[in-house]
């Protein structure tokens, strides 16, 4: 095997590089790129040089550690915020709305319609119809108070 890529010579680094690019294509995750960037050049490389495999292989592991960190660096994604900061979390979303209970809050537990669904809320007893305030949030229950 290791005679056959020695063989067909710098050709192995860039047909190398071709399938880790094909690979992140595949599964994509934007490492394996850099790495196929990495087996190109040291392809190119070796066509323009004619070193041996040992300067190659050192040639091709601290390019991809380069190409790694630098492509990592300015092509990651950037921690902007949002349009929809409470997208996977809706209660949160809707801490400060005020509401109109449906049913009455008794023994501390009742419900709440907001938009289109029912929330299970927490806070003092109240009667339906009251208008009330959330004040937190902890999966699908909602803490309210009386809205003033």
């Amino acid at each position: 095997m290791l005679d056959a890529v020695a063989a067909i010579g710098p050709w192995a680094w860039i047909i190398a590089g071709i399938a880790l690019l094909g690979l992140e294509i595949l599964a994509p995750g934007n490492v394996l790129v850099w790495f196929g960037v990495a087996a190109i050049l040291t392809g190119l490389f070796d066509f323009a040089t004619g070193f041996g495999w040992q300067v190659n292989s050192l040639l091709f592991a601290v390019l991809s550690i380069v190409l790694v960190v630098v492509g990592r660096r300015y092509f990651a994604r950037r921690g902007g915020q949002s349009e929809q900061p409470f997208l996977n979390q809706r209660g949160n979303g809707l801490v400060g709305r005020s509401q109109v209970l449906d049913e009455p809050i008794v023994s501390g537990e009742g419900r709440i319609r907001i938009d289109d669904t029912t929330w299970r809320v927490t806070g003092p007893d109240l009667p339906s119809g009251t208008r009330v305030r959330v004040t937190s949030a902890n999966g699908a229950l909602l803490s309210v108070v009386k809205a003033e």
